[in-house]
């Protein structure tokens, strides 16, 4: 069966998958020589009518890691990429910062079949850099 347009949850995949292979073989050493590790401990938090979603851990970044900053949401099907961290990431690393912390919320829907309602998807993070 041939389908026109693609759900919103796919076009949204599609994008990371292409944001992904736009960074393949572009390592962080490669863009941010200076950089010898970054560490992002994240909490990650999705709530709705089916219940809440918590994940919290450290994703440690070296230089041999892929130049590619996005964390996904815990909504299974939300429409978003997930959070992208790379203007975070590249604005402390411009002013040589050693630590930044913030809130994001999510930018998807709910879910592909209720466009008018935001996902409730959030990721609290601190963004560790440690420079050679």
């Amino acid at each position: 069966m041939y389908r026109k347009h693609m759900t919103e949850k796919e076009c949204e995949r599609m994008k990371q998958n292409q944001l992904r292979l736009l960074h393949r073989g572009i390592y962080v050493g490669d863009f941010y020589p200076q950089v010898e590790k970054i560490e992002i401990h994240h909490i990650r938090e999705h709530h709705s009518f089916a219940g809440e979603s918590h994940k919290e851990g450290t994703w440690t970044i070296t230089p041999q890691s892929e130049l590619f900053f996005v964390l996904g949401c815990l909504n299974r099907e939300c429409t978003s990429i997930g959070f992208n961290l790379q203007s975070e990431i590249s604005s402390a690393i411009h002013a040589h910062k050693t630590e930044i912390s913030g809130e994001m919320k999510c930018g998807g829907q709910e879910a592909p079949d209720h466009p008018e309602q935001s996902c409730d998807g959030t990721i609290n993070y601190t963004i560790k850099i440690i420079y050679k």
